[in-house]
């Protein structure tokens, strides 16, 4: 395999590009993290599906390192998906399918209604206003500007975390904990209030996975929400058995 990475576009969006020696499908893959991660969040995705004859691209929102440094506090969802198309037309991609995690997830769902997409792909996924509802100004004001993990409901204590977390290995729990960065709350308060994604904008094949123990965390997004979502927009979906919120895409079950 070959990779290549590039920054992108004015805000200096950071994408490594992953090459298989033998390509075999022509529709690539664009991976989008979800909170206070990065394109590493997608490594054993990446291995995968290249190995499989994928080419992949994984990326960095603004704000996450190692793209360029800017104000999270002022980041709104709308400014990552711009970044997903930015990194997109950066690479001159086409016919490609689009894959994130959590808020990823959501940010994925609204690129594909804006911008359209081959297939869009999401794995427990902010939910959308159509399904959540709506909350006041009032009811998120007290969400920090930026915030972390911690800051989010994951506990502190290593044997809670592990407890919490039984699919991740202790080493990759390590990597994590060196990994995560910091958040926008801007954005959290996007989703709480509610972001419209109304499902006659996605034509597309739409395919949602859920993780079985996605709520062992506060910030997991429950299997039953994930079902309602996959109900309301007529996707395919598949629940990953054992799996939890992060463990889904870093874990034993990824």
């Amino acid at each position: 395999m070959e990779k290549t990475t590039h920054t992108i576009g004015e805000y200096d969006i950071f994408a490594e590009r992953t090459t298989p020696e033998k390509r075999k499908f022509d529709t690539p893959l664009l991976f989008i993290h979800g909170s206070f991660g990065g394109y590493f969040m997608w490594n054993m995705f990446v291995e995968y599906f290249v190995g499989q004859g994928y080419e992949c691209i994984t990326l960095s929102l603004r704000g996450h390192k190692p793209s360029g440094k800017y104000d999270l506090g002022t980041l709104k969802m709308q400014d990552y998906v711009d970044d997903v198309r930015s990194v997109a037309e950066g690479l001159d991609l086409d016919n490609f399918v689009v894959i994130g995690h959590s808020m990823g997830g959501l940010v994925a769902l609204m690129y594909g209604a804006q911008y359209g997409a081959n297939r869009v792909a999401v794995i427990d996924s902010s939910t959308t206003q159509e399904v959540a509802g709506s909350k006041s100004e009032e009811e998120v004001a007290d969400i920090p500007n930026v915030y972390n993990a911690l800051g989010a409901g994951m506990p502190q204590n290593p044997q809670e975390i592990m407890k919490a977390l039984p699919d991740i290995s202790p080493e990759m729990l390590m990597k994590m904990k060196e990994m995560l960065g910091n958040e926008s709350g801007s954005a959290r308060r996007d989703r709480k209030i509610g972001l419209s994604v109304p499902k006659e904008k996605l034509t597309m094949p739409l395919l949602m996975l859920g993780a079985e123990l996605a709520d062992s965390v506060p910030f997991g997004i429950p299997i039953e929400v994930t079902q309602k979502m996959a109900r309301y927009y007529d996707a395919e979906f598949v629940e990953i058995k054992g799996a939890t919120h992060p463990g889904i895409i870093m874990g034993k079950h990824f």
